[in-house]
């Protein structure tokens, strides 16, 4: 960004952007002739073709929502049966299409008229970047507006990690989270499985809690029901079977710190009223023992369900629900309904899986054989979206695959886009990689992306036939059996990893590196030979380091 922000204004009058010209001299106006007017883009057609052409240009828009022009230069909206309709919302139209193309691209919508409700017009998308200009005394607040909307954008790629991006409903979410991070009571996170509950309970609230305790998580749909009062509040040794030390719960671990309860509509009943009175009294009385301990914590309830209806199933205690405080109750919205947010995130995991050590060394193989330095970044190219970093390797989805993206309704959410383009980067780089070794040039630094490999993900990838615990390498693949060694772990998640890596290399040697033969065991369709081979690279085994046996 410049050192004064470039702020260009879509108006069909000359108010706007006097008042941007004349009387806010720390923004520079993003003046033009393309399309006769200079100092203002007059109409949304031309307001999108020379975004296309300039948005680099742009920090942010200044967009009037009423347009008294000829009908000829006017983008529909589904919202507007007439003309006149169209017409008085037509910057509500301009705006979608502008977020299809540039969702990053900060908007700030004015009107002078105090009546005007975008709520039925555009919904939540316009109603969020609205700005009342009325009597154009009021340069304070639309000073303030459009700083903010620059801070907004500066905030939207990553905060801790945190993929925000520009969906009205997460920056709804991220502003409700710093108010509530701050304070004493407890919050309630609901959404559906994948959508960063966990992560944002730790990358955000916690570190804006100001707190300088430790951050704990008990996932309490991985505990036995028997077992759940013992990890909630801790337990001497002999309190139950199994009990061999003293052991402290997570309330006591978390103490002046916070203390995440994922799932927690999975608690029993008969431990409900127990935790209620944790959060109640602040103090905690460990299995067995005859002593309470003070705790000071900030809790985190998150479920994938919402509470409010496992009270009125019977299922969740009232009393408890409303001690976790339903005022503080945030929604984080499923990915489906973000769709302006998708390829955002999209290039944003790119540039994340291309630094993953393995794919960062095929990184640098096809970027000197491209004449690109060591350390190039892989960028992501998709249809109808000006993307940044242009001086990379670029990884290109064609239209037809984007399509088959952008209309995927992402059960598994930010999670499951995630692991579609470790996967997507994984392959394509391999496949370069590949080339090159096979003595094939690459031209340019453009990579494009295999559509049959996203129909195959898609798709999904099957399961695995059943696994038999004892020393690995042995057993007959053709009988649906390898025999894998089970060794603890730090996780679950590294425990099932290490069981299927070993499976992998097995049942590899087993077909002597036939991957037709592998997705034939796997999947019964050698057909798939190539969704086998990414899943093998992705568990880190590499066919030129696995020697035969």
């Amino acid at each position: 960004m410049t050192a004064r922000p470039r702020v260009l204004v879509v108006d069909d009058g000359e108010a706007y952007a006097a008042v941007v010209s004349k009387r806010l001299p720390e923004f520079q106006l993003v003046t033009s002739d393309e399309f006769g007017q200079g100092d203002r883009i007059p109409d949304g057609p031309s307001a999108i073709a020379f975004l296309e052409r300039h948005c680099d240009l742009v920090d942010v828009v200044l967009l009037d929502v009423q347009f008294d022009i000829d009908e000829s230069c006017l983008l529909p909206l589904a919202q507007a049966s007439t003309a006149r309709r169209l017409k008085r919302f037509q910057g509500v139209a301009i705006l979608q299409e502008i977020r299809k193309r540039h969702p990053d691209l900060p908007i700030v919508m004015l009107t002078a008229q105090a009546d005007l409700s975008l709520v039925d017009a555009g919904g939540e998308v316009a109603s969020q970047s609205m700005t009342y200009f009325l009597d154009g005394d009021d340069l304070d607040s639309l000073r303030i507006r459009i700083n903010q909307a620059l801070l907004e954008r500066a905030s939207t790629t990553e905060e801790s990690g945190i993929l925000w991006g520009a969906d009205p409903g997460m920056r709804a979410v991220r502003r409700r989270l710093t108010v509530l991070s701050r304070g004493k009571l407890p919050i309630i996170l609901e959404g559906e499985t994948g959508t960063g509950k966990s992560f944002l309970a730790q990358q955000f609230i916690h570190r804006n809690s100001g707190r300088n305790g430790l951050f704990v998580a008990l996932d309490l749909s991985t505990i036995p029901k028997d077992l759940v009062a013992a990890h909630l509040f801790g337990a001497t040794k002999g309190a139950y079977t199994g009990a061999v030390a003293d052991r402290k719960g997570v309330f006591e671990m978390a103490n002046r710190g916070t203390l995440f309860l994922d799932e927690v509509q999975n608690i029993p009943l008969d431990i409900q009223r127990q935790l209620l009175l944790v959060l109640q009294d602040r103090r905690v009385r460990p299995l067995g023992a005859a002593r309470e301990v003070d705790v000071d914590v900030k809790v985190i309830a998150a479920s994938n369900a919402q509470l409010g209806r496992a009270v009125a199933e019977g299922q969740f205690r009232h009393d408890l629900y409303m001690r976790l405080s339903p005022a503080t109750a945030v929604t984080v919205p499923p990915l489906r309904k973000r769709p302006t947010d998708l390829p955002f995130l999209a290039r944003r995991f790119v540039e994340m899986a291309a630094e993953e050590p393995e794919n960062r060394e095929f990184c640098d193989l096809i970027a000197a054989a491209v004449g690109l330095p060591k350390g190039a970044q892989l960028n992501l190219k998709t249809p109808g979206v000006v993307n940044p970093g242009s001086d990379g390797l670029r990884m290109k989805i064609p239209k037809p695959a984007w399509s088959l993206l952008a209309s995927h309704t992402w059960p598994g959410n930010i999670r499951e886009l995630e692991m579609m383009m470790q996967n997507l980067v994984t392959f394509t780089l391999v496949d370069a990689a590949d080339a090159l070794q096979a003595g094939l040039p690459l031209t340019s630094g453009t990579l494009q992306v295999d559509a049959g490999l996203i129909s195959t993900l898609l798709a999904g990838a099957g399961k695995l036939p059943s696994l038999t615990a004892g020393s690995p390498g042995t057993g007959d693949p053709g009988d649906g059996h390898i025999a894998v060694r089970l060794e603890p772990g730090a996780t679950l998640n590294a425990v099932s990893n290490s069981i299927e890596r070993q499976y992998m290399l097995s049942l590899y040697r087993e077909t002597g590196g036939d991957f037709r033969l592998m997705a034939e065991a796997l999947l019964a369709d050698p057909g798939k030979a190539r969704a086998v081979r990414l899943r093998f690279n992705q568990l880190g085994l590499k066919v030129r380091e696995i020697l035969p046996q």
